[in-house]
């Protein structure tokens, strides 16, 4: 499936990622911040290998952020604070991690410390 950007700030949707997303094999922005999204990051997420922009702030994605995202190389922007994320942190090749946690929501990621360096250098 070739997809170039997904782009959706709306709290009505709402669920689970579905592991069928794996199949934006192309895709190389992925907004679905400020939705009501719940349940765990499928590590299909990981399969992403274009992806240069993740935002999934502002939602209720729980559990540990996938390990299979550290494979991706060409992600420039990672957001997702205002979850309830926890855990260690994988070592992300990412340029400009924004927001990993956020004071002025009722989410709030927990994540174990310290954060990978490749993290420390962003």
């Amino acid at each position: 499936t070739t997809t170039t950007t997904t782009t959706r700030d709306n709290p009505s949707l709402s669920g689970t990622l579905p592991s069928e997303l794996g199949a934006w094999r192309s895709i190389a922005r992925v907004r679905l911040s400020q939705c009501s999204f719940s349940g765990v990051l499928p590590t299909e997420v990981g399969a992403w290998t274009s992806v240069k922009r993740l935002l999934l702030d502002h939602n209720g994605f729980s559990g540990t952020i996938p390990t299979e995202l550290a494979a991706i190389t060409t992600i420039e922007r990672l957001r997702v604070d205002a979850n309830v994320l926890s855990g260690r942190v994988p070592a992300l090749n990412v340029s400009d991690v924004c927001d990993l946690v956020s004071a002025d929501t009722d989410a709030t990621n927990t994540f174990a410390c310290p954060l990978p360096a490749t993290l420390a250098a962003a």
